[in-house]
């Protein structure tokens, strides 16, 4: 089964055992907001649930399950955060996207082949519509699963950034290397300074060494080493 299917399941289970009538109805009242052709239809049955100022929580909440059991539909957070309910007629849509509205949530509103979607994508937005609905295991499950990927995430991001500053290390040395051979070519390195070619000879002798691995070894700072280095690149280029 689906993620979607399994909070469908659940909040079914968890409605079952609802006392009061009147929130059944407001139940009843969410999924046909699904399926009407037209919301007028909705009046002379459901009229005291168009006004949403006048709802209570508890309504809310149940109304809330009811659209969602009506064509709700949860991605799999494993792949993607995406929440969306599918309505026939606009004005349907529009109460829902003024409910949410209400509750502090950002939904936005799509026609996708003839019918109005109500979606959206932030993972907390999801949880909290989740808790709402009394899904409180699927609510367990998706901040599981949202855990493990900014877990993930960071992990990759570190790894990515991590290999980008090798990357960085390698290529100026590179650089500095060939700059000190074009020197020595080119007769130029005796005349270099004592501490320049003290640290053309440090950078010789640990090639594939960060400039803060240099620092250490010389005892001189990654700016002065820095300067240095820039130093010698720039002599090499001069004829």
């Amino acid at each position: 089964m689906s993620f979607s299917s399994d909070v469908k399941d659940e909040v079914l289970k968890n409605f079952s055992k609802t006392k009061n009538l009147k929130y059944k109805e407001a139940e009843k009242f969410g999924e046909y907001l699904t399926s009407v052709p037209l919301k007028s239809i909705l009046n002379e049955d459901f009229k005291e649930y168009l006004d949403i100022s006048k709802l209570d929580e508890e309504v809310i909440k149940d109304i809330l399950k009811g659209i969602y059991l009506g064509s709700g539909c949860i991605v799999d957070p494993t792949q993607d955060y995406h929440f969306e309910v599918i309505f026939k007629n606009k004005a349907c849509a529009d109460y829902f996207f003024n409910l949410l509205s209400v509750l502090d949530f950002t939904p936005k509103i799509i026609k996708r082949k003839k019918q109005n979607v109500v979606y959206f994508k932030d993972s907390e937005q999801i949880s909290l519509f989740l808790s709402i609905i009394g899904a409180s295991n699927a609510v367990l499950k998706f901040e599981q699963i949202r855990v493990e990927k900014e877990v993930k995430n960071a992990i990759n991001r570190a790894i990515n950034c991590e290999t980008a500053n090798i990357s960085k290390t390698v290529n100026s040395s590179i650089k500095q290397i060939d700059a000190i051979k074009k020197l020595k070519e080119n007769g130029k390195f005796a005349s270099l300074s004592e501490k320049l070619q003290y640290t053309a000879n440090l950078r010789l002798k640990y090639r594939d060494e960060s400039l803060e691995f240099l620092s250490e070894k010389s005892k001189v700072s990654k700016s002065g080493l820095k300067h240095r280095l820039d130093k010698l690149i720039e002599l090499s280029k001069e004829e």
